[in-house]
């Protein structure tokens, strides 16, 4: 496909600019999308502000999108042009042992040729009318869309994918005490999951309201904004009690959840998720956390508290869930912007008070949703 597009390029921090750059051309085993709607990722955030995670500038940066293959490579195959379509950031080569044998809908950790910097963070990413994924493998690293969920909830599979498949790390079972600190969209997305698991009781914690208020609605049975309703351990203890454990008798050092989330990525929430965690309880490390936490060593080891990492999920499950609508994520849709628009949809993005998922209308003719939110939620 010859021809022109418009992109946003992130020349330096903070500086991202509409350029006219050719069609990029896919290789035999690529296939060429054309992006419908994209999303900002947190993990974005520090590529756009600081120039982190990527080897080069200038750069097409994004990962989210949902799209539609305008060309194909001769060696692709499963996919036809006209496929609605939704990929992965990660990039895996497609030929090793690993990738042969990964199962549909999950993503290849084995590779032997992963190449961590993909999509929007080594090579070109979505924030730009037309975008390449590069060695496709059927179900791992491009997904199929169908009509039951339209072009806005299917940029959102990807982010979606986190609480789909981490949730069950920690082994949640009924009747478990919840405890998710960070209520934006991964924090949101493990929610949904949790509350499939009966007698459950989930509290979320988070400084905006905005995102608060969406988690109440979703389902969550307590949100806690530490700014008016006090510490999130204080509230978890003033609700479930507190727990004793060597050397720490009748101490408030401990908290009684069973599992705790850490879905913000702030150190100093990461540290407070093991003193919230019952002792024997458990902490899921999801949100990507950039700082240094200061933990106790013994809280982890008199309270024989299992710390497990989180960073993706199953967007197999994902795609399928807002496939088949039983991923509500339009609540979660709170701004949209055009191509042009991008760095002040960067700002409000950054804006926790303000938003939770904001997406990028890259084609102009794609339609738009009800629940477009940006006049609304401002």
């Amino acid at each position: 496909m010859e021809g022109m597009m418009k992109a946003m390029v992130l020349e330096e921090p903070g500086k991202l600019v509409l350029r006219e750059l050719p069609i990029p051309k896919p290789g035999p085993r690529d296939v060429l999308l054309k992006t419908k709607y994209a999303g900002i990722c947190g993990s974005d955030f520090p590529i756009y502000k600081e120039g982190l995670f990527v080897p080069r500038l200038p750069l097409i940066i994004g990962h989210e999108a949902s799209a539609v293959i305008v060309e194909k490579g001769e060696q692709v195959q499963g996919y036809e042009v006209g496929d609605r379509v939704t990929g992965t950031n990660i990039q895996f080569c497609g030929h090793c042992q690993a990738c042969r044998e990964t199962p549909e809908g999950e993503l290849a950790w084995g590779c032997e040729n992963i190449a961590v910097s993909g999509l929007g963070f080594g090579v070109d990413g979505v924030f730009a009318e037309y975008f390449l994924i590069h060695d496709v493998i059927p179900g791992v690293s491009l997904f199929k869309i169908d009509d039951r969920a339209d072009d806005l909830e299917a940029a959102m599979c990807e982010p979606m994918c986190t609480g789909a498949g981490w949730y069950q790390v920690p082994d949640p079972k009924p009747g478990d005490n919840i405890v998710i600190i960070g209520a934006g969209i991964i924090g949101e997305s493990v929610l949904q999951q949790l509350l499939k698991i009966p007698d459950v009781e989930i509290v979320v914690a988070d400084y905006s309201k905005l995102r608060l208020d969406v988690a109440k609605k979703m389902g969550a049975h307590h949100i806690c904004n530490p700014s008016t309703d006090g510490d999130t351990l204080d509230f978890v203890i003033d609700l479930w009690g507190n727990k004793e454990f060597l050397y720490n008798y009748g101490d408030r050092i401990s908290g009684n959840a069973d599992i705790v989330y850490e879905c913000s990525g702030n150190a100093k929430a990461w540290a407070q998720a093991i003193q919230i965690a019952k002792p024997g309880g458990k902490v899921c490390t999801v949100g990507t956390c950039e700082g240094m936490a200061l933990v106790s060593p013994q809280w982890i080891q008199l309270k024989q508290v299992q710390v497990l990492g989180g960073l993706y999920g199953s967007i197999g499950q994902s795609v399928e869930e807002i496939n088949n609508g039983t991923l509500n994520v339009r609540d979660l849709a709170t701004h949209v912007f055009s191509l042009e628009e991008l760095n002040e949809a960067f700002q409000v993005a950054m804006d926790a008070d303000k938003s939770i998922k904001v997406l990028i209308k890259v084609d102009k003719d794609a339609p738009d949703y009800p629940y477009n939110k940006q006049e609304t939620w401002g």
